[in-house]
């Protein structure tokens, strides 16, 4: 055997003296020693490359790329073969073991380029064998190129191998789709199917296919084997009952059905679709009782108007049918939908006295009369059941339909009543009108005024408080006083008068402790919590429970405020009574005062739930928001039945107002801030953010009648320490301030990084006194910061307030605020920082 040392030896002495030929010839008999020997193929494949011996270069190059693929070398194996490609770019074995190594790597776009030279290759060469595996690696790189699938599906069909021709059409029948190209999807799927009709997979979209086009025997005949393989299958149930429903079999569909229902109840309408079929067939019962059993599936889930559509759907279907509208009518009731039970009450009767059933017609008459007793066509329905019922009968719907009796109250009881009916009236619209006023609720405040006006004209010429109110909003009274009549009316107790005004300024006082609560959360959860916990304790009831969602749907937020009598709600019957009542807010937006829940009609479909919370009066209110119900307060007395007083309906009404308002600004803070991008690192906002967080914050001061204040914080000669420290000292410094700073604060205070070492903090609902005192608690703070081991122990602080007056201007006041905080700052320094400069606006 030869002496490799010695050989390599000699081939470093014939380079040397650039005899190439004996140096290859040296290497050569290497090579015959050792095939493989990496040095000798490498200094072979340079030297042939270098005397321009192309075919010996690509042949020493090819067995160096062999031999790094087998030692599983990538990145020499991948500098191997790129040598080859530039002695033969049309190589296309080395192409495909070039995409291979990139597809080892995972480097996808380098080996779908290799593989399509490849392709090309093997195209123009007409090798469709290889074409076909050079294919199956594209499409497994790039699945979403439809073109490839189907020349990969076409050369597998050709070739007679069903078993990749298939997955690739069914693959290329969904990219069709997902295209929006539902003829080519349907082609595809045809094509997949004729392949293997008795392939499970293909069969499942052919199935599809024939239901589109409603030819649901043969659906039927494909999905029955694969159901009888997956009975748990959502795909191949859904199917299964779609081809059902089509050829009618309802009595099979119906388990499936009801099985698919209760696993996705998304599908929903296969059941209606099944009930239908029931009702043509004359399965009513059937119905009925898969209607009760869906129900309170549906009312469990919040959707009570979601099975209302239902029903009528139903209804719809065949509008001959009685029990279903019957049934129709019981869920109008239920529900306390009464447009919808007038009609459907009026058709019943219909149909009754059309099928000569006169008892059930004299029922549903008297149904008719309990819901609308003095609407149009009772007699003409009356006189239709004239001689079919019994006379006795007859007589007792007559007197219900007759009209109240229209006698007078004699003249003193009148005159009496009337007057205590309007000394209360406008007792009450007083309260309004002041929280109104109070509140700055400018529109609600000129409606009640001219509803004053209107009932009480010249009434203050007489009360001291409507005169103040008018004069507090410059409303003008229209109206005049009538002239004096001939009797003297009676005087009204000024001692009742005087306990009345002290109960409307306790409320006033009442409504403006809790508002300033809620305003200081910073949370929608926080604000709900603080409302229900002030609302229940200052109305001293058993429990205040609220809640924040749409109608139809459970509530995203909830709060509740129990007495220390009283026993936390049971959660399913309080959300199922929120259900309920935010189902009636539409048409009752002023929502319900009930003293005694036990005699409430309103409430007899949540009977169950209001025993389980063992309530005895109720009061609620629905949360509005953009003229529709969000959400819901509701005052519960446990221990024994309540009346509700107009004071007490009116603070709530007040303070449900500023919950919705609270509730949406704490939201839009927290928006405002996520929009602008916190630093994850220092919890500073970025300055993009300064002008739109302090217009946001002035208007909203302005628009609640809070304070507003704003700081800048500043190190003492800011540019002998950014030199000092340099862009990354600068980056630490801020962190440190940062992580200081952020836990000082309020959590409704905002914090922005203003210049690389200044800051500025917005205070809301702070006035300049409490401001300057904050700012005072930061700086000392902050103090302890250090750079380079010693603390800046000096910062400069200026701190203003924003003028809210009457005359303001969001722009102009944030403008004008900006310029004095800047002033202020440089005055402070040039003061060296001793104290904060306070800048106050004259009103």
């Amino acid at each position: 055997m030869a002496d490799l040392n010695k050989l390599y030896e000699k081939a470093d002495k014939y380079l040397q003296r650039q005899k190439y030929d004996a140096a290859i010839e040296t290497y050569q008999e290497i090579l015959r020693s050792e095939p493989n020997d990496e040095e000798a193929l490498v200094n072979l494949g340079d030297l042939s490359i270098k005397l321009n011996r192309t075919a010996d270069a690509l042949r020493y190059q090819t067995q160096l790329a062999d031999y790094y693929i087998k030692r599983n070398d990538v990145s020499k194996a991948v500098a191997a073969c790129r040598k080859v490609l530039k002695l033969s770019p049309q190589d296309v074995g080395t192409l495909m073991k070039f995409a291979g190594l990139h597809e080892k790597s995972q480097k996808n776009s380098e080996a779908l380029e290799a593989y399509r030279e490849a392709l090309a290759q093997y195209r123009k060469a007409g090798l469709n064998a290889q074409l076909m595996d050079c294919l199956t690696r594209v499409v497994k790189l790039d699945p979403n190129n439809l073109d490839e699938h189907l020349e990969l599906a076409e050369l597998a069909s050709r070739a007679h191998q069903t078993k990749v021709a298939m997955p690739v059409l069914l693959h290329a029948a969904q990219l069709s789709r997902r295209a929006g190209d539902e003829a080519r999807w349907e082609k595809l799927v045809e094509q997949a199917h004729a392949l293997d009709p008795a392939d499970e997979v293909a069969s499942i979209p052919a199935a599809e296919l024939y239901i589109k086009r409603e030819q649901f025997a043969e659906a039927t005949r494909l999905i029955e084997p694969l159901l009888a393989k997956k009975p748990d299958d959502l795909g191949v149930l859904e199917l299964a009952c779609k081809s059902l429903l089509g050829v009618g079999n309802y009595v099979q569909a119906q388990p499936l059905c009801w099985k698919l229902f209760k696993a996705n109840p998304e599908r929903v309408d296969l059941v209606l679709k099944l009930l239908e079929g029931l009702i043509k067939t004359g399965a009513t019962q059937q119905v009925l009782g898969t209607l009760t059993e869906l129900r309170d599936r549906l009312f469990q889930q919040g959707k009570r108007n979601e099975f209302l559509k239902m029903v009528e759907k139903l209804y719809e279907s065949d509008e001959s049918n009685l029990e279903v509208l019957d049934a129709l009518c019981n869920l109008y009731n239920e529900m306390n939908k009464e447009d919808g039970l007038r009609r459907s009450l009026s058709r019943l009767f219909n149909l009754y006295l059309a099928s000569e059933n006169y008892q059930k017609a004299g029922d549903t008459l008297e149904r008719i009369l309990d819901v609308d007793p003095y609407g149009e066509g009772h007699n003409d329905r009356l006189v239709n059941l004239e001689g079919h019922i019994d006379a006795t009968w007859y007589k007792s719907i007559l007197s219900r339909m007759q009209p109240p009796s229209s006698g007078r109250m004699s003249t003193a009881t009148s005159a009496a009543t009337a007057v205590a009916e309007k000394t209360e009236s406008l007792e009450d619209l007083l309260v309004e009108g002041e929280m109104y006023h109070q509140y700055q609720l400018s529109t609600k405040l000129a409606e009640t005024l001219e509803n004053i006006d209107r009932l009480f004209p010249g009434g203050e010429e007489k009360n001291q408080r409507l005169r103040d109110l008018y004069d507090a909003a410059g409303y003008v009274p229209k109206f005049k006083a009538p002239a004096a009549a001939a009797t003297t009316p009676p005087r009204a107790d000024p001692s009742s008068s005087t306990a009345s005004s002290f109960q409307s300024l306790d409320d006033l006082r009442k409504i403006s402790e809790i508002t300033a609560n809620i305003y200081r959360e910073s949370t929608p959860q926080g604000v709900l919590q603080v409302a229900v916990n002030e609302i229940g304790r200052a109305m001293n009831a058993s429990r205040c429970w609220g809640g924040v969602g749409l109608p139809d749907r459970p509530p995203v937020l909830t709060a509740e405020y129990c007495s220390p009598l009283a026993s936390p709600s049971d959660p399913m019957a309080a959300l199922r009574l929120f259900g309920f009542l935010m189902g009636q807010a539409t048409s009752s937006p002023d929502g319900w005062s009930l003293e005694n829940v036990a005699q409430a009609p309103l409430l007899s479909a949540v009977t169950a739930e209001i025993q389980k919370l063992g309530i005895r009066s109720l009061q609620a209110l629905p949360l509005i928001d953009k003229d529709a119900a969000s959400g819901l307060l509701l005052l519960e007395q446990c221990e024994a039945p309540r009346s509700w007083s107009a004071g007490e309906s009116l603070l709530l009404k007040a303070i449900a107002t500023q919950v919705i308002i609270a509730i949406n600004n704490s939201k839009l803070r927290r928006l405002v801030r996520s929009l602008a991008g916190t630093d994850p690192e220092t919890g500073l906002l970025p300055r993009s953010a300064y002008l739109e967080c302090l217009l946001s914050e002035a208007r909203r001061s302005k628009d609640q009648s809070q304070p507003l204040s704003v700081c800048l914080l500043e190190p003492e000669n800011p540019h002998a320490l950014m030199k000092q420290l340099g862009d990354s000292g600068v980056q630490r410094f801020v962190l440190q301030v940062g992580k200081i700073l952020i836990p000082t604060l309020r959590q409704n205070d905002i914090s922005i990084r203003y210049s690389p070492l200044s800051v500025i903090v917005v205070f809301p609902d702070t006035a300049l006194p409490q401001a300057g005192l904050a700012v005072e608690k930061v700086r000392r703070a902050i103090g302890q910061v250090r750079v380079n081991g010693t603390e800046v122990s000096n910062f400069c602080a200026a701190v203003c307030d924003v003028p809210l007056g009457s005359s303001f201007d969001a722009v102009d006041g944030v403008t004008e605020v900006i310029n004095r905080l800047e002033a202020s700052l440089d005055r402070a320094h040039k003061e060296g920082g001793k104290r904060i400069l306070i800048s106050k606006f004259s009103d």
